[in-house]
């Protein structure tokens, strides 16, 4: 491995799980506070939620990572699955081979047993199950609306308390619309000054005309401890455009 890429490698780390600053952390055991209350009185014994964004480089996978990391801190069992098969991330972000993955379990290629891969904290007392996208499919949008997609995450809801979703953005692909009546609810990443209000008004609208529970909206990119302006001027996303669950630091996509 070049030295380049071990940079990349050590850039990736400083922003997921135990590397977050303190106040990125604070934030995610917000977001983290805000999902498990709005579950605190269902029925269901696991919960599976979806995070997609409208564009890419929104930090949607981050975001997925990191709230997976900081809800397995409480000692819930996690699994965290990149479902975005056309452009997976997860792998790379925390050190796993990217197949076998979800296409290949989805194709029949592999048993659950096969792509399940553990994530373990430095300090070994934090870990969370993953599943990486494997080999990219020609068919990624049927595959998560699939008969044997919705089995699958049937199953999952009994062996885990949650079940988060890296979903492909919404305006790129169908994938994100396709799954989301499968999910419980939908988490909207939002770079600051990246994703154009129209732009976001419909991928919103996309995922309210097949009922989607779109649970919130976490503010990606702003500077730490910055009360910076959140771009009105620029037709951007703002504070007060939607609500959302706050400022989550710039650890990046």
């Amino acid at each position: 491995m070049d030295e380049k890429e071990m940079q990349k490698r050590s850039h990736r780390r400083e922003k997921t799980c135990e590397n977050l600053s303190f106040a990125a952390k604070e934030a995610f055991k917000r977001l983290r506070t805000n999902v498990v209350m709005r579950f605190v009185d269902g029925d269901n014994p696991g919960h599976i939620i979806g995070v997609t964004s409208s564009q890419p480089s929104e930090g949607k996978s981050t975001v997925s990572i990191n709230l997976v990391y900081s809800l397995a801190e409480l000692g819930k069992r996690v699994l965290l699955v990149d479902a975005d098969m056309r452009r997976s991330s997860i792998h790379t972000k925390l050190g796993f081979p990217k197949e076998p993955g979800l296409s290949n379990l989805m194709a029949g290629d592999n048993s659950i047993n096969a792509v399940l891969r553990k994530y373990q904290s430095s300090k070994g007392n934090v870990s969370f199950d993953v599943i990486t996208g494997g080999v990219p499919p020609s068919n990624p949008s049927e595959i998560l609306n699939s008969k044997r997609m919705e089995t699958f995450l049937k199953t999952l809801v009994t062996a885990y308390d949650y079940v988060i979703l890296d979903l492909p953005p919404v305006a790129v692909v169908t994938d994100a619309v396709a799954i989301s009546s499968q999910t419980d609810g939908m988490i909207f990443v939002i770079r600051e000054d990246h994703c154009p209000r129209g732009l976001l008004a419909d991928c919103v609208t996309q995922l309210q005309e097949v009922k989607a529970n779109i649970l919130g909206f976490v503010v990606n990119g702003a500077l730490e401890g910055v009360g910076k302006k959140y771009g009105y001027g620029k037709g951007y996303y703002g504070k007060g455009y939607y609500g959302n669950y706050g400022n989550y630091g710039n650890y990046g996509s």
